[in-house]
């Protein structure tokens, strides 16, 4: 299917603070696999073709618009609403649409879509993002839903079908009843809607729940009811609705993404031997034809060569090594090898430090 002629929206809900991370960074600040979580969603998203994006902050709001001005993508136009309570995803959203246009300006024209994204997913990918919206655009929804079948959906929302295949509402763990609660159908928290419809729905919404909250999700059943498509659109890869909220969950997403990483490097003529024991951050480069052995370290803003050989037992930060250098069992930081030159075994290179192309820097040493 071609390109949506569409105008489309995207928005990050990304106010909460994340008590059960225990840290002192706002949640969607904390790091993986190099970047901020956050990161890696606003990318996905630039990359399905979503260039302009609503991030609705809150808890230690500065360090979050700074972070994101920082790593979101360079095309990327982005504004910043503020969340001053958290009241809830439906309040967070309602706050969103003050950055968004009137769809009055679209009379006359199909209405814009507004991708909705939580701010502690980042395993959902760009071509899931473009075939939940290709989705949207064919079922002529007012609202579409990501949800996935899990084993265990203790602590998620349920997604409850009605009709055929329409979706009917979406209820919270804590407010499902039994029968509820047995469904394996989880809500995934993303949602392509009709920027038409939004304002009349989350003005309906109630705290009249058990966590006295705005629930996003209870727009389902309010446009159901009002007899508007709501679609459901089933995630292919579970994971995909992996949500981050404490340390297990970062370890487990951050394992997660540096498979792909690694695979991704496999796919481009990068020799992994062992890529489990292999650690590559999302913004380092490699060149064709390098070799990593176990126990390599690549993160920061690290650069590769092609036909370099790396490791094994290495560690490179915020580094440059040129074509046909080899590094051995030794630890760089801030430097540059030169082309087909020898670093260590056990060298250490400091930050600033530069070795010369074709030579050997010896074993055992410090170089600053």
């Amino acid at each position: 299917m071609g390109e949506s002629a569409r105008v489309r929206f995207a928005v990050v809900l990304a106010a909460g603070e994340g008590t059960r991370m225990k840290s002192s960074r706002p949640k969607p600040l904390v790091r993986l696999c190099g970047k901020p979580m956050i990161a890696h969603i606003l990318e996905a998203l630039y990359e399905a073709g979503l260039e302009e994006a609503v991030v609705v902050i809150g808890f230690k709001s500065d360090s979050v618009r700074e972070s994101v001005n920082r790593f979101a993508p360079a095309g990327m136009r982005i504004a910043f609403v503020e969340q001053s309570r958290q009241r809830g995803t439906g309040d967070a959203l309602a706050t969103a649409l003050t950055a968004l246009p009137d769809p009055l300006g679209y009379a006359g024209k199909e209405p814009p879509v507004v991708m909705v994204v939580p701010g502690d997913t980042p395993l959902l990918r760009a071509a899931t993002i473009s075939s939940l919206l290709e989705a949207h655009d064919s079922a002529k929804s007012a609202v579409t839903l990501a949800y996935s079948e899990v084993d265990d959906p203790a602590g998620y929302g349920r997604v409850i079908f009605g009709k055929g295949d329409a979706v009917a509402k979406i209820v919270e763990d804590k407010d499902a009843t039994d029968e509820e609660r047995a469904s394996h159908l989880i809500n995934a928290g993303f949602y392509a809607l009709n920027l038409d419809f939004l304002a009349p729905a989350l003005r309906r919404l109630s705290p009249k729940n058990a966590q006295g909250e705005y629930y996003l999700t209870d727009v389902i059943e309010i446009l159901a009811k009002a007899g508007y498509p709501v679609a459901g659109f089933r995630l292919a890869d579970p994971i995909e609705a992996h949500g981050v909220n404490d340390r297990h969950q970062l370890a487990e997403a951050e394992r997660r993404m540096r498979e792909r990483i690694n695979a991704s490097f496999l796919m481009r003529g990068v020799n992994l031997v062992d890529p489990s024991s292999i650690y590559i951050d999302s913004t380092v480069e490699i060149g064709q034809d390098t070799t990593i052995w176990p126990g390599s370290f690549l993160v920061g803003q690290t650069a590769i060569g092609k036909g370099a050989e790396i490791g094994p037992e290495v560690r490179i930060s915020d580094s440059v090594v040129d074509d046909g250098a080899r590094v051995l069992r030794s630890e760089l930081e801030g430097c540059h090898v030169g082309r087909e030159a020898v670093v260590g075994p056990y060298a250490v290179l400091k930050s600033g430090a530069k070795v010369p192309p074709e030579t050997e820097t010896g074993s055992f040493v410090v170089l600053e």
